[in-house]
């Protein structure tokens, strides 16, 4: 049952999570007024992205994925700020990063749930993201060896609540105007069963799928890398993209049944989803997920007896953030409830069949690094 499984746990826990950003202050900005660079990995980059959309009014502003943003760190200045995004505060990508631009001279900013993590000690200011009992941050319930060193999270299960505790720790930082009561009304509704049931009682028909494409435009493109991400990690095979770009490249990958996920924006990305949509039940016999908010009005879309369009209606709103963290939501229940489905083990992390070795490599990767740093010697981090 979804009730004894974690991730939906944590998935309701977002609710509690908002309340709490609600209420809490603006973190602490430290006295610098150059660029910035604001980096993570994985989910993490996903959420880099977003804040590059919000803090582009302090400046020149860098989303970078965590390697790039190593390298552009050791030509930072005095006066410049470096954002390191990790969850666990261990992700060795984000620490080299973090690490050069404190060499440079920049001042270092961790966004972490882990204020003991290696980026917390390693950072001038730390913006907690509130996700996780801290207790629970030291433990790990994998029994592989190596994989037990994976710790930093509450539970050992693909992410969705710290994703939206970041979120929300950035839009404090962005000091944007936001209506959190909003806010609350819309998550409620959205971890309500109500609108969970659907997506679990439809999940067998599109876990089906060979594949799935996640398609949106300008910002809620974000969303869908995430989604594809998540899906990532429910061992399904996924792809992002834009609308454009899906009509023009990601036609020739499509195949028989395979289901598209469509976010819609703005009239003007709803109209041009509809112009494709006959075209993919027709040519693939696509499964068609439509998502978009109760505000926009939707195009005429086609009937089709033996496959209909499955829309997912969001609460209405015409602030183009709020409508961004009802996709996160809607589209963190879609991945789930598509990853639940035949999974060998869903409350734990299961990115391959062989799980805790799966993840036993991906601490290797992930926990481990060689870079060298300009006119070092090789230096090597281990968290």
């Amino acid at each position: 049952m979804p009730s004894a499984e974690y991730i939906f746990q944590e998935m309701l826990e977002q609710e509690k999570i908002a309340a709490l950003h609600r209420t809490l202050s603006v973190p602490d900005w430290p006295a610098a007024e150059g660029k910035i660079i604001i980096s993570g990995s994985g989910d993490s980059h996903c959420a880099a992205l977003f804040g590059h959309w919000l803090l582009e009014k302090r400046g020149k502003v860098s989303g970078l994925p965590s390697l790039e943003a190593s390298q552009a760190a050791q030509y930072l200045q005095p006066g410049d700020l470096f954002i390191g995004i990790s969850v666990s505060g261990r992700t060795a990508r984000v620490l080299e990063g973090a690490k050069r631009a404190q060499s440079a001279g920049a001042v270092v900013v961790a966004v972490t749930d882990n204020l003991q993590s290696p980026l917390a000690h390693l950072a001038t200011v730390v913006w907690p993201i509130h996700a996780s009992p801290a207790e629970e941050l030291h433990r790990t319930n994998y029994k592989d060896k190596q994989a037990k060193q994976y710790v930093g999270y509450h539970h050992d299960v693909a992410q969705t609540k710290t994703f939206w505790a970041i979120l929300l720790t950035l839009i404090r930082a962005a000091e944007i105007r936001f209506e959190w009561k909003t806010l609350l009304a819309h998550t409620r509704r959205l971890l309500a069963a109500s609108f969970y049931d659907p997506l679990l009682n439809k999940a067998g028909l599109w876990a089906q799928s060979g594949q799935t494409f996640i398609v949106g435009s300008g910002w809620l493109k974000i969303v869908a890398r995430l989604g594809s991400y998540k899906m990532y990690e429910y061992n399904r095979l996924a792809h992002f993209t834009g609308i454009e770009e899906y009509c023009h490249t990601h036609y020739f990958i499509t195949r028989t049944g395979d289901t598209i996920v469509f976010l819609i924006a703005d009239q003007d990305t709803g109209a041009r989803a509809a112009e494709v949509v006959p075209v993919l039940q027709e040519l693939f016999e696509a499964r068609i997920i439509w998502i978009q908010s109760e505000s926009l009005d939707r195009p005429n879309l086609p009937i089709h007896s033996n496959n209909p369009i499955d829309i997912v209606n969001l609460p209405p709103t015409t602030d183009p953030l709020q409508q961004f963290l009802d996709h996160v939501l809607a589209v963190q229940w879609l991945t789930y409830a598509i990853g639940r489905v035949d999974a060998p083990n869903i409350n734990t992390f299961h990115a391959g069949y062989d799980t805790e070795k799966l993840v036993s490599g991906t601490l290797r990767t992930i926990r481990r690094s060689a870079i060298q740093k300009p006119g070092c010697e090789r230096e090597r981090i281990e968290t």
